[in-house]
């Protein structure tokens, strides 16, 4: 082990360093083994607290904020006061108390070789301090889990888990490992306080039998109001000590105010992707700066992410404290795609299909928690295609029939079943074909064909298991489905999920199920029924909606929206070349790229630059008229022979100039008439 300094603290402090665990490889792999077998246990037991977030599949932070956020909203509703306190736990790794840890794991059940290998995998744990180039002796970690490790995520947050069961009925707890925050609310703040006195009272004893320690100073309380009248402020004690009342407090990264205006986080996030803005303005010369999708990847990932995070929740502040965020998000795609400083929002938007911060914050869907499977088994289901070698667009459909009826007489012991997808611009249905029935339904409109197809797999499972187990072999034309089933990232797929956990449930009672690929529309009778009764199906199935296909579906109405906004703006010079969002490709040579877009937005430096300077307008000396894009390409008389020379007509549009593939002689052209570099 090593001693590493916590981010942010004083470098001088010796109190600001931690050990963390240097692992072999190796070893990472079989904590990684042990780690996913006890979280299993965990999990399909209910050992975990429900309002435990921290490191579980399917929830995040945003679960607590959510939480804390409701409970707010619900009280400032019923006019209603709302405490909360956020709690600290000093070193709180490096406290945990090994026996308590031991005990934890014996209370649920767990006995023999895995509650060991934890044991031994917390005792004697050394460690040593480097300064410069001179190494300390070791010394002995005696309590605390090593940080770094993979199974002491896990293990902490079993001995903290206790500390949710210590609160009374009327107050509210949750925790994100360490990061916890209790809450009360309601009319009386004499009421408010006993029970918040309590709660901490027993959390205090609880943390002091277990080995765990609460910093006063940084466990900060706020009590959320909107009242105009005067009303005393909460008076709760820890270790003996006032909790400071503080007007707001930052919790997972978003920073509430008692008010739940989300001014001040609005305001510190802004000052923080200004400077984060500042690394994108060093990469976006206009003539050697980097690519538009390398430019676009850097917004992304350190200013786009900063501000998606938590959105859900700041989202609900008013409009004339969101707007605050735009200019950075305006700024954004006019550095990537080089347009002048002038250009239209609208038409930057548009140019690098980025929608606003408004749309982004409407798509922003919630993850659902996640199943899990038994680590110890193999559940990758394995699907047979005897048609592998063949190429589709080359082979006649006799030929495919042919194969089939040859995989029939070898599988002929196995009862086939047909199941087929399909998915029209008004409904998505799917349907299985049996030997002596058929079923077909209906499913929500927004299901994808995948999930249409998938469905109709796991009902013909159904349907199988309520039969005396036989040799079954079901046959879909969707390769997709199939290979979801033996895809390592299958978890993501509840449905796929179903699926494996029903085959299992059907082998053990002696069912033996195959599964099989077949092309379709090839003549093969089952599979054309199962799409004919797909497409004519009536009855609905109430069944629910996958995450996924929920927030495709909300994207594409969203992107309709954006869509139909985009073609009124008819005044708009882009809209005239760029009629439909699409991601149009780059140019390799930025300086070319940035001439291009500000060509086809109609801003350049040339044609602008007066509303910047508070100038008059430039003048064309030949025409006397304005000077705009199209007058300088398409309608100025005395450019009429650079015009024949390079585009070989004297009428063209500038969508024949601008558009996706861009005239090969635009730049010659530009060059020609001396406007390449005023540009």
């Amino acid at each position: 082990m090593k001693k590493e300094r916590i981010s942010g603290k004083e470098p001088s402090n010796p109190c600001n360093y931690r050990p963390i665990a240097l692992t072999n490889c190796m070893c990472k792999i079989l904590e990684k083994m042990a780690n996913k077998r006890l979280v299993y246990y965990l999990e399909t037991n209910g050992f975990f607290s429900p309002f435990q977030s921290g490191f579980r599949q399917g929830r995040s932070t945003i679960d607590n904020l959510l939480a804390l956020e409701t409970e707010i909203r619900n009280a400032f509703i019923r006019r209603q006061h709302a405490v909360a306190i956020f709690f600290d736990i000093e070193k709180a790794y490096d406290r945990a108390w090994r026996c308590g840890i031991l005990r934890d794991l014996y209370n649920c059940n767990l006995r023999g070789n895995l509650p060991i290998f934890i044991q031994n995998f917390l005792k004697l744990r050394q460690f040593r301090v480097r300064i410069g180039n001179q190494l300390s002796d070791y010394f002995v970690q005696e309590e605390g889990v090593p940080q770094g490790s993979v199974l002491s995520v896990t293990i902490f947050t079993l001995k903290l888990n206790g500390i949710l069961q210590q609160l009374p009925l009327s107050v509210k707890g949750f925790l994100y490992v360490d990061d916890l925050y209790i809450s009360c609310t309601g009319d009386n703040m004499a009421f408010i306080e006993r029970q918040l006195q309590l709660a901490v009272n027993k959390i205090h004893q609880w943390s002091a039998f277990n080995g765990f320690t609460f910093s006063t100073a940084k466990t900060p309380c706020v009590h959320f109001c909107r009242k105009r009248r005067l009303h005393p402020e909460p008076e709760i004690k820890l270790e003996g000590q006032l909790i400071n009342v503080v007007s707001e407090v930052k919790f997972l990264g978003v920073i509430f105010d008692k008010k739940l205006t989300f001014h001040p986080h609005v305001m510190r996030l802004r000052k923080k992707l200004d400077k984060a803005l500042n690394i994108l303005k060093v990469l976006s010369n206009t003539s050697w700066r980097a690519s538009r999708t390398s430019l676009h990847r850097v917004y992304r990932a350190s200013i786009l992410s900063k501000m998606d995070y938590g959105c859900v929740i700041y989202g609900s502040a008013r409009q004339s404290v969101l707007k605050k965020l735009d200019p950075i998000h305006h700024s954004a795609p006019r550095l990537c795609s080089g347009a002048f400083r002038a250009s239209p929002v609208e038409s930057l938007y548009f140019e690098c299909c980025e929608p606003s911060l408004d749309y982004r914050r409407t798509i922003q869907v919630v993850p659902t928690i996640k199943y899990h499977l038994t680590p110890w088994n193999s559940h990758g289901l394995n699907f047979l295609n005897p048609f592998k070698t063949f190429d589709i667009a080359n082979t006649a459909p006799e030929i495919y029939q042919q194969l089939f009826a040859d995989h029939r007489e070898v599988y002929q012991n196995f009862t086939p079943i047909f199941t087929d997808g399909s998915k029209c611009s008004s409904c998505t249905s799917f349907a299985c074909v049996f030997i002596n029935s058929t079923l077909s339904f209906q499913l929500h409109p927004s299901c994808s064909i995948f999930t249409a197809e998938i469905t109709a797999i796991l009902h013909a499972l159904s349907q199988i298991s309520s039969g005396p187990p036989d040799n079954y072999i079901i046959y879909s034309d969707s390769l997709s489905a199939l290979e979801s089933m033996t895809s390592l990232n299958r978890l993501i797929l509840p449905l796929t999920f179903n699926i494996l956990e029903l085959h299992d449930r059907l082998t053990t009672k002696g069912f033996t199920i195959l599964f099989c690929w077949i092309p379709s529309h090839v003549g093969i009778a089952g599979n054309e029924l199962a799409d004919n009764l797909a497409r004519s199906a009536t009855n609905s199935l109430n069944s629910p909606v996958p995450v996924n296909d929920v927030k495709k579906y909300v994207k594409s109405i969203l992107h309709s929206k954006w869509q139909a906004l985009w073609d009124l703006k008819t005044t708009n010079k882009l809209q005239s070349i760029k009629r439909l969002i699409d991601c149009w490709p780059s140019l390799p040579i930025r300086k070319l790229d940035t001439v291009l877009t500000r060509l086809r937005i109609g801003h350049t430096r040339f044609t602008h630059r007066h509303l910047l300077l508070a100038e008059p307008a430039p003048l064309c000396t030949a025409c006397q008229c304005q000077m705009t894009v199209l007058h300088i390409l398409i309608e100025c008389q005395q450019f009429n022979l650079q015009r024949i020379l390079c585009f070989h007509s004297s009428c063209i549009t500038l969508r024949d100039i601008l558009h996706k593939d861009h005239h090969p002689q635009l730049f010659t052209f530009l060059r020609t008439i001396g406007f390449y570099s005023l540009i």
